[in-house]
């Protein structure tokens, strides 16, 4: 054979021969793929998720992991030209957003309120409730129809009521500071009451246990304890059970049944904490780490743009 023949011959033999080797999993075929993360070949989808699932391997390749020189090609250079695009575009981005805007605010400027809600305030405070905003970025901010009526000299509140052992949030808008607790629940413990059916049936507990067999709460923030539950006065007027208790944008009551009452007494925990850890207002509170409340000064400069509700 001449040397011609011989080096085509090796040439096609290694045309032929598998490019990764044979695969590292199953030891049996010749690999495939490469795994992009820790470069383990695998020749099959199945072998594939065994290397994932033995090795605890993401597949997901490290950008940012170091490459010699001498190993670089084009494709690492687009690679990483594309990374750092992608860091300049999230940057972008994170101007824009405005509740990162406020994050990375001064901590010492605040934004000012407008008018409607810094005289809600003013009235909370004469009624000893200290009340409080969250950013207008938040959906419970947006969500809040609370409002002090000048015509009528009164704030008319924005409840939330959770019946905890019913796993049930309602919502009752526009209810007069005067209105008795008993009186806003009357509806919801009246099992020939309107509400809608499938409402009716998971209230059908706090029906039949009545006014008796129930205990209304309310969570606020105490001086040197954080977060506690503090029972409300059933017969006596919303005004009268939110003085003395701080508010965050709107009160919510916890109906609970009389035999779990002493379980929330016994709880404490700060600000973020929350009895129901996925709620919306659980992670809307979460949120809220290292953003500002609204300032208690108000800018007068806002009152001809934000009119008082009357």
């Amino acid at each position: 054979m001449d040397t011609g023949t011989a080096t085509m011959d090796k040439e096609r033999s290694l045309a032929q021969a598998p490019r990764l080797g044979p695969c590292e999993i199953c030891r049996k075929n010749d690999a495939k793929y490469k795994c992009p993360a820790c470069d383990t070949k695998s020749c099959s989808l199945a072998c594939v998720k065994e290397h994932k699932a033995s090795q605890l391997c993401t597949g997901i390749r490290n950008r940012v992991k170091m490459i010699h020189k001498e190993d670089m090609d084009n494709l690492t250079l687009l690679s990483d030209y594309r990374f750092l695009e992608e860091i300049d575009h999230k940057l972008e981005d994170n101007l824009r957003n405005p509740v990162l805007r406020q994050a990375n605010m001064d901590p010492t400027h605040k934004p000012k309120m407008p008018y409607f809600m810094h005289r809600l305030r003013e009235e909370a405070w004469k009624r000893g409730t200290t009340l409080r905003f969250f950013p207008y970025q938040f959906s419970t901010r947006r969500k809040n129809a609370t409002r002090f009526i000048i015509s009528e000299g009164t704030i008319r509140w924005h409840v939330k009521l959770i019946f905890h052992q019913a796993d049930l949030t309602l919502s009752e808008v526009g209810v007069d500071e005067n209105t008795t607790i008993n009186k806003l629940l009357a509806r919801y413990l009246d099992p020939n009451s309107d509400l809608p059916t499938d409402v009716k049936e998971k209230l059908a507990y706090y029906q039949s246990a009545s006014f008796g067999g129930i205990s209304i709460l309310v969570k606020t923030d105490m001086e040197g304890q954080g977060m506690v539950f503090q029972e409300l006065f059933p017969n006596k007027s919303l005004r009268l059970n939110l003085a003395n208790k701080t508010v965050i944008e709107n009160p919510t009551l916890y109906v609970v049944l009389k035999h779990h009452t002493d379980s929330y007494l016994a709880y404490q925990g700060d600000q973020h904490d929350d009895l129901f850890p996925d709620s919306e207002d659980a992670k809307e509170t979460q949120k809220s780490d290292g953003l500002s409340y609204f300032d208690a000064e108000s800018d007068s400069s806002n009152s001809g743009s934000d009119s008082e509700e009357g």
